[in-house]
């Protein structure tokens, strides 16, 4: 498959033949549910839900209030202020059970609260992995059963700001033995403190008919007394048996040098759970800009050929640009972004010396969103291609030449 290069508006020109420096993966199929919201329907076949349903006067939206990306998401309204501890709404999916370990992730946002409670938002099944907002601040809760007699322990995080969207994420592992573990992340930072991280270690999960992933439902599958009311926002929501794309990475290669003032550059997609690479989960377009400094993007050695954004098609994981600097001397912040994906930044010198990750890195963070985004058209609109680079591409490709492989 090859890769696309975008150039800038004036020239409306895309570009075959990038360095892949990733194989595609089959980690990219291996999501056991994805929801982006924008089939504009719930229930399957035109949605992925096998059921929806909501307690009224609460109700259960695919629209666009509810979108991250794209143009619509999923939004639970809760009116019922019943001071009766019970469902009040949600999506169920069901599915062959995750009997080793499982990922998730989704963009949620909080709106209109006129009673704050304890809710839970995301509800794994039936070994009850629970996603929770809690009040009265709200802030967010991972709160798992375990062993023989199911008993609870959970880890707290961050406060929940109203109209901010979030990437809330979280995982279980280890389920069929007595070392599971559970994690979460909000913005690709771990929530809790180190003694409640460590009670989410060495869990109990022996019961396999219990703690496995069987079901899955999202929006307010439980509140206790019913106090909460308010909108809850979920979008580009997915589960996984293995650790997924939650945010961009821009990095200098240790093995490129620097010619004629041009800086090589990779841009990459990680996780959060244990920041290694992660495959684009759809074929994904990368906005590059500078935040301070000047210069311009390219998509070859030379910088001859300059691009306003790169495409990392399903399944892999990384492409190398490469950045003139322009203007007065000193250092040039350089950015990266997508709707569904935490941005990321990169300072360099203009004359090419690295200066490192401004948003801490591989192994750093946090890597949060500020004000958080706003809603943007997710479909990617089809580009031409150059046939003459791609041609010359398949030919170095059929004489022997190596794909570069990090």
């Amino acid at each position: 498959m090859s890769t696309e290069w975008v150039r800038p508006s004036w020239g409306g020109l895309v570009l075959g033949g990038c360095v892949l420096l990733q194989p595609v993966s089959a980690a990219a199929a291996s999501d056991w549910f994805a929801d982006d919201f924008e089939t504009g329907a719930l229930i399957a076949p035109e949605g992925r839900w096998d059921n929806a349903r909501s307690v009224s006067p609460n109700t259960l939206v695919n629209g666009a209030q509810g979108a991250h990306r794209g143009q619509y998401g999923l939004t639970l309204i809760d009116r019922n202020n019943s001071n009766v501890s019970e469902y009040q709404g949600g999506t169920d999916f069901e599915s062959t059970p995750l009997t080793s370990e499982f990922f998730l992730r989704s963009w949620m946002r909080l709106r209109d609260v006129g009673n704050p409670g304890k809710v839970v938002a995301i509800q794994a099944n039936p070994m009850k992995v629970e996603l929770r907002l809690l009040a009265p601040d709200p802030i967010w809760e991972l709160s798992v059963r375990k062993g023989t007699e199911q008993t609870y322990a959970s880890v707290h995080g961050t406060r929940v700001e109203q109209d901010r969207w979030y990437l809330v994420e979280f995982s279980a592992r280890g389920l069929g033995t007595t070392h599971g573990e559970a994690r979460l992340w909000v913005d690709g930072v771990e929530q809790g403190e180190a003694d409640e991280r460590a009670a989410l270690s060495g869990i109990d999960w022996r019961n396999t008919t219990v703690y496995v992933l069987k079901w899955l439902q999202v929006g307010e599958p439980w509140t206790d007394q019913g106090f909460f009311t308010g909108s809850i926002d979920f979008d580009d929501l997915r589960v996984s048996a293995v650790p997924m794309a939650s945010r961009l990475q821009l990095q200098r290669p240790a093995d490129a040098s620097t010619s004629s003032g041009c800086i090589a550059v990779d841009v990459s997609l990680r996780s959060s759970a244990t920041g290694a690479l992660a495959p684009a989960p759809y074929e994904t377009e990368v906005s590059l800009a500078t935040t301070a400094g000047e210069g311009h993007y390219h998509a070859d050695g030379t910088c001859k050929s300059p691009v306003e954004r790169v495409r990392l098609p399903t399944g892999t994981f990384e492409r190398r640009v490469y950045f003139r600097p322009g203007g007065s001397p000193g250092r040039v912040t350089l950015a990266a972004s997508h709707p569904d994906f935490l941005p990321a930044t990169l300072q360099v010198e203009a004359d090419g010396t690295p200066v490192g990750d401004v948003d801490g890195g591989a192994a750093g963070g946090p890597w949060t969103m500020g004000l958080g985004c706003t809603s943007a058209p997710g479909a990617l609109v089809p580009l031409p291609v150059l046939l003459w680079p791609w041609f010359r591409r398949s030919r170095r490709g059929r004489t022997g030449a190596a794909t570069r492989q990090e």
